[in-house]
């Protein structure tokens, strides 16, 4: 998985003091919130607002523009929404808690400087990460938690006032960061690290590489403002890391729970690299007419848990099945990065991966007699079932071409009947729509079924748009990104306006494709008539023209 994070100058609004907490509160205790709670909507992560009956198909043809904020830079992280107040972070280094029914800001924070306060940034991390927050908050009681880019913090603050109440480092390895929106359940949060060792693999003499993924459960007391972590689950064990192996961050989404087995799911990245013996194994078995890693590959060790999805006990961190998809994906951005980066032949693993890892988590799905399963998609443009018991595949489905950034990869939808996605298709492969046959070069949105994995339909991205958003389901309705426009394939996308996307659910028939300022990467969040969304993003190549915006537009009821 990529982490494209390239620098950029930084204007933060300040926040309001106020009283602290006074006493100590613990995490979450099986909320049954129907708001808008977390990067999927719910510890489920199913992106499907079920108890929504405000937003349809009848009135989002005139949304009205309820309320817009502008953010230098922007905002792509969807949304948390807590009674009338929504809550998000920038990419220009703030945090904000927003009125979204008077429009005014409750306050702001300057995350920037709460990362300066842990730690010096160093100039390494000043020029190769972001100091800010990308990730989706958790809400629980008076606390508001969210995940930081450097130095890969999780933080504490008031909700009342968005003071600081605590700091914890999850891991301390330079190029690490938090790129996964945390969940709270029972009394934990759970989060995972990424990095941007993929990135930095192409700087002149960098060694690679350090970094292992690792996915957390945390504590937090209140009263004295300190994390604990109550267990730590790596993704390539120390013994294999020693003989060269590294990556398999969790990247994306949030972890999903299964409140019955008491397990929470997530899924795991491509390796940086491998042991000397690894390279010799495949040496051995792969022809040298194939340039890249075979999908059967004998070389992979089975503990090291790249490409993979896990099922983690919620209480003691025992991993209850893995999942590891076949096939040795070791990749960074020394293998190139058409059409902006060429290949590196010497610091490109010598048979690399695919880079067809997962950047998002599974998502849970309750079923009848015990037949639980979970949905995920992968870069290689596949959509997955798995027994959420065994973690047996139950379905596959292929959607759409693979791409560097996807595939499928910021996350999906999931209601009742259907799955939805977008296809990103960042490579501009020229594929066929199912069933139409309908031929494209861009991105599109589609669906399956959610019992047998049978394709249901696909609908191109409107104006010949690129689109990497994940998909919302409200009533009759998919609300989705589109990133942007690129009719002439130069992946200037993020100098154009985006839009919001809505389509009939059960069709993919194209309602309407409301035209927004800027480039619009993000997800939508949705509480009663309101549908809240930020644009703009801090991403690779030529910023976007004009600031991002957070926007809370209303349908009529």
């Amino acid at each position: 998985m990529l982490c494209p994070l390239l620098p950029i100058l930084v204007s933060v609004l300040l926040g309001v003091q106020a009283d602290a907490i006074p006493s100590r509160q613990p995490l979450a205790r099986n909320s049954n919130s129907t708001q808008w709670t977390g990067w999927g909507g719910n510890r489920h992560n199913n992106r499907w607002a079920a108890h929504n009956h405000d937003i349809s198909s009848s009135n989002i043809l005139s949304p009205a523009d309820h309320c817009n904020v502008s953010f230098p830079v922007g905002v792509s992280a969807t949304p948390v929404i807590l009674e009338d107040v929504v809550y998000f972070p920038t990419w220009n280094g703030s945090f904000v808690a927003l009125n979204f029914h008077s429009c005014e800001i409750v306050w702001s924070i300057n995350v920037t400087s709460i990362i300066e306060s842990y730690a010096p940034i160093s100039a390494f991390q000043a020029t190769n990460t972001r100091a800010v927050s990308r990730t989706s908050p958790q809400i629980e009681g008076d606390v508001v938690y969210f995940g930081t880019l450097t130095h890969a913090l999780i933080v504490a603050v008031d909700k009342k006032n968005g003071n600081t109440l605590g700091i914890v480092q999850i891991s301390s390895i330079p190029v690490a960061v938090i790129t996964m929106s945390p969940t709270i359940f029972d009394g934990k949060l759970f989060v995972g690290t990424s990095s941007v060792e993929t990135s930095v693999t192409k700087l002149p003499g960098y060694q690679c590489c350090s970094f292992v993924g690792n996915m957390v459960a945390l504590d937090f007391d209140v009263a004295t403002g300190t994390f604990e972590v109550l267990w730590r689950v790596a993704s390539i064990p120390d013994a294999r890391h020693r003989e060269g192996w590294a990556g398999a961050s969790f990247w994306g989404s949030q972890p999903a729970i299964d409140e019955g087995r008491r397990q929470v799911f997530v899924a795991t990245g491509n390796s940086y690299s491998s042991s000397n013996a690894t390279v010799q194994c495949q040496r051995s078995v792969v022809p040298p007419e194939i340039p890249y890693a075979l999908n059967n590959d004998s070389c992979l060790p089975s503990d090291v848990w790249q490409d993979s999805v896990l099922a983690i006990d919620l209480d003691s961190g025992d991993v209850n099945w893995v999942h590891q998809w076949p096939g040795l994906d070791i990749w960074t951005a020394t293998c190139g990065l058409p059409p902006f980066l060429a290949q590196n032949t010497t610091l490109c693993p010598a048979i690399p991966g695919p880079n067809s890892d997962f950047g998002m988590a599974p998502v849970y799905v309750p079923g009848n007699y015990g037949a639980d399963k979970l949905v995920i998609g992968r870069k290689d443009g596949n959509l997955y079932s798995i027994s959420a018991e065994s973690g047996n595949i139950l379905w596959t489905t292929t959607t759409s071409p693979k791409g560097v950034d996807g595939g499928l990869s910021w996350g999906i939808a999931v209601d009742d009947t259907r799955i939805y996605f977008t296809a990103i298709n960042s490579d501009y492969n020229t594929w066929q729509l199912q069933p139409s046959g309908q031929t494209v070069n861009r991105s599109a949105y589609g669906a399956v079924s959610l019992s047998d994995g049978s394709l249901l339909w696909e609908t191109p991205a409107p104006l010949n748009g690129y689109a990497a958003g994940p998909p919302t389901v409200v009533g009759d309705l998919v609300l989705v990104a589109r990133t942007g426009q690129d009719p002439n394939g130069t992946r200037s996308y993020d100098q154009t306006q985006g839009g919001l996307v809505a389509l009939n659910k059960a069709n993919g028939d194209l309602i309407s494709d409301f035209m927004l300022t800027t480039n619009f990467h993000g997800g939508v969040a949705v509480d009663g008539p309101y549908i809240l969304f930020g644009t703009g993003y801090s991403g690779p190549g030529t910023p976007a023209l004009v600031p991002g915006v957070f926007h809370v537009l209303q349908v009529e009821i």
